[in-house]
C-alpha cells in the first residue's frame, strides 16, 4: 500500500531555493521529511504535485530530480557523518579499556578508583552513542531511501 504526500503549487518558483533555482526550497524538502515521519517505513510513498500553472515535461522532470538529489546529498552526508561517529565512539571505547587497565595495574587507592569510574563512563558512553546515533541515522537513511525511491504524479 502506499501513502500520498501531496504538494500544492500556486507559483513555478514555490519548489526552487531562493538563491538557486536548480536546488529544491528549504520549506518544501521540510514539508516532506515531516510528512514522511507519519508514514511506516516498510510503506511506499507517492507523491501526487498538483499546480496553478502549466508545467513542461522538462519542469516535471527537473523538479523530481531535484527531490532526488536534495534527499541523495542529504544520505550521503549522512552516511559520511555515521562513519566519522562508529570511529569516535570506538576510540572512546578504546579510551575506557585503557582506563580499566590502568585501574588493574594502579596499585594507589584513589587513582585507581578514579581510572575505573572513567573508564566505565567512557565503555558506557561509547556503547549508548553506538546504539542511539546508529539507530537515528539508520532511521534518518532509510526515510530519505523511501523518498527518493517514490513515486511522483503531476496532477
Amino acid at each position: 500500500m502506499e501513502k500520498i504526500i501531496k504538494i500544492y503549487l500556486k507559483e513555478k518558483n514555490d519548489y526552487k531555493n531562493t538563491y538557486n533555482d536548480e536546488i529544491l526550497s528549504y520549506e518544501l524538502s521540510n514539508y516532506i521529511l515531516e510528512e514522511a515521519k507519519s508514514i511506516n517505513t516498510k510503506q511506499n510513498i507517492k507523491f501526487i504535485i498538483s499546480t496553478d500553472f502549466d508545467m513542461s515535461e522538462k519542469e516535471k522532470n527537473d523538479f523530481v530530480d531535484m527531490i532526488r538529489n536534495n534527499f541523495g546529498t542529504d544520505v550521503g552526508e549522512i552516511m559520511n557523518l555515521s562513519k566519522k561517529q562508529q570511529i569516535s565512539n570506538l576510540l572512546i571505547f578504546v579510551i575506557g579499556f585503557v582506563f580499566l587497565i590502568i585501574y588493574f595495574v594502579l596499585k594507589v587507592e584513589f587513582l585507581s578508583e578514579f581510572a575505573l569510574i572513567l573508564g566505565w563512563v567512557f565503555l558506557g558512553d561509547a556503547i549508548c552513542n553506538t546504539f542511539y546515533n546508529g539507530i537515528e541515522n539508520k532511521l534518518k537513511i532509510t526515510r530519505r531511501k523511501q523518498i527518493i525511491s517514490a513515486k511522483v504524479t503531476f496532477k
